[in-house]
This record gives structure tokens, C-alpha cells and sequence, in this order.
């Protein structure tokens, strides 16, 4: 009699574990936990950023990332800042209903690129969905003329997200200004794209919005000089996304977009009837305009 109870215990703590052990990603950390969270974090991509050789890179990154995607499973994580980590870029939406965490490993010829999208369905839910993004930039072909899933994602670090709303859905339209360095010696990229969240929650990038000289494109990829610094920021007093214009150094090198550097005009991008409209030869405030060479601005030097 003895051992059958013993052995129904043993059952219902075995069934009450599994349950705990099912239900612990739903618990919401404390703040002093999400802060603990945040030290470890802080002291893993240091120790990836101090490190020389490229197959621990890869590891402790890998690790890193696990860590970190773990944390933001945590019912309320998409409201903690994490704004001590180092390297990480995280942008949000106006609404409250998106943020995008991003980040880079350089490796010899190349950078990888790693980041995270948590979505809410309205203002008033308490959990986000986790989306992952999985860096296809080398792999994935014709990318400014389509839709790009999660696995095939053009891999940038955002700086910004710029909240628009369609003309006539009232869907939100997140717009995402990136860079994207090739650490190849020769060329930079920044992109200006998309963010779509539908309404199943399902995440993509990219939107047939961008409108050049009646040639419509789902983003916007621009390569130039390693050399160069290209400014590409949202003007909030002109309520445009701003850039410097890029030409090549020569004329017989056009084509060849490792020669390109920006003159001293810029185009904008404005937001007109659910569009990004491509207007040249805007004029800015000489006041905030960046220099174009390396090194000899702080401001956009990245």
C-alpha cells in the first residue's frame, strides 16, 4: 500500500514539474532579474568583441544570442530597455506595438548579422511573438524587388524606424533605416526598408512602396565607398527620410559602386498617399549637414 502511494506521489510531482517547466517561459522576470539578465548579457558580447579568433567568435555568439533570445521570451520583456548592452541597435515603433533588435559579428571578409523582432497584436496585449532573423544578404538574390521573409532577411544594424499609416487601410507602415558595413575594405551599404507584421503575427520586409521615376521596388539598397560616409537619417523638421545623393569618383567607373561617394546634394524620400516618393536635389539646413569623408566628422562616421 505504501509503495503504490509512494509511487502516485512520485507521479503527480513528476506531472507537476513538467507543468511548472511548461509554463516557466510565460512568467514574467522581475526587474531585478531582467537586469541580472541584462549584466550577463553585457558581459558576453564584450568578451565576443574582445575576442581575435573567429571560431570562438562564432561560438560564444551563438551563445550569446540563445541568452538573449531566452530573455526576451519572458512575458514583459518587450517593455525593458536593455539599453546598457553595447553593440546592440534596438529601435520601436510609436505605437508601441514593434521593436527590432539587431547586431553584428565581424569575421574575416565578412559580417554576419543577428537580430530580433517582438510584435504585439494591440496596445493592450501582455505577451510579444518572438520572430528570429536569419542573415541571407549573400544568398538571396533581386533583393530590393521583393518580399523577404525572417529566414531570408537583408541583414542591416537599424538606427531608426519611422512610423507612417497607410492612406487608406490605417495599417501602420514601419519603416527601417539601416546600415549594413560589407567589412570587405572596399564598399559600405545602408537600406532604407520595410516592416510588415500581418495579422496572424507572421513578420516579412518589404513593400512595392518605393516609387523612383515611376520604377516602384520593395526597398532601397545603396552601396558606396569604404571610404565615404553617406548620410541617411529622418529629418524630423522636414518629416522626410534625407541622403546624401552618391555618384562614382569617374565617370567611366558608374556602375561600379565601390567608387561612389556622395556630392553635396541630397534626395529625400516623402511620404505621400501610402508611398515613399524619390524627390531629387532637395535642400536641407547647411547646419546639419555631414561631411563626406571618413574621419573627418564624428557624426556619421559609421
Amino acid at each position: 500500500m505504501l509503495g503504490k502511494m509512494t509511487s502516485r506521489i512520485k507521479k503527480v510531482s513528476t506531472l507537476l514539474l513538467s507543468l511548472l517547466a511548461a509554463a516557466a517561459p510565460l512568467l514574467a522576470l522581475t526587474k531585478q532579474e531582467f537586469k541580472q539578465h541584462e549584466r550577463e548579457l553585457k558581459l558576453a558580447i564584450q568578451s565576443i568583441a574582445k575576442t581575435n579568433d573567429s571560431t570562438q567568435r562564432i561560438e560564444q555568439n551563438n551563445a550569446f544570442a540563445a541568452q538573449l533570445e531566452q530573455t526576451l521570451r519572458q512575458d514583459s520583456a518587450f517593455f525593458y530597455a536593455f539599453d546598457s548592452i553595447p553593440y546592440l541597435y534596438r529601435v520601436a515603433s510609436a505605437d508601441g506595438l514593434v521593436r527590432v533588435i539587431t547586431w553584428n559579428v565581424p569575421l574575416p571578409g565578412r559580417q554576419e548579422y543577428f537580430g530580433f523582432v517582438l510584435s504585439r497584436s494591440s496596445a493592450a496585449a501582455a505577451q510579444a511573438t518572438l520572430h528570429v532573423l536569419r542573415d541571407k544578404r549573400m544568398h538571396t538574390k533581386l533583393v530590393e524587388g521583393r518580399t523577404l521573409g525572417v529566414d531570408e532577411w537583408f541583414g542591416a544594424l537599424y538606427t531608426k524606424l519611422v512610423d507612417r499609416q497607410h492612406h487608406l487601410t490605417g495599417k501602420p507602415v514601419y519603416t527601417l533605416l539601416g546600415l549594413s558595413p560589407c567589412n570587405n575594405g572596399i564598399s559600405n551599404k545602408k537600406v532604407v526598408d520595410v516592416l510588415n507584421v500581418d495579422s496572424s503575427g507572421r513578420c516579412s520586409f518589404g513593400a512595392p512602396i518605393f516609387v523612383r521615376k515611376n520604377k516602384v521596388t520593395c526597398r532601397l539598397i545603396f552601396e558606396y565607398s569604404a571610404e565615404a560616409v553617406m548620410d541617411l537619417r529622418y529629418h524630423e523638421g522636414m518629416k522626410q527620410i534625407v541622403f546624401h545623393n552618391l555618384m562614382p569618383m569617374y565617370s567611366q567607373l558608374r556602375g561600379r559602386y565601390e567608387s561612389y561617394i556622395p556630392s553635396d546634394s541630397y534626395n529625400a524620400l516623402r511620404f505621400e498617399n501610402g508611398r515613399w516618393i524619390f524627390h531629387e536635389n532637395v535642400d536641407i539646413p547647411s547646419s546639419v549637414a555631414v561631411r563626406r569623408w571618413r574621419g573627418s566628422s564624428r557624426r556619421g562616421s559609421r
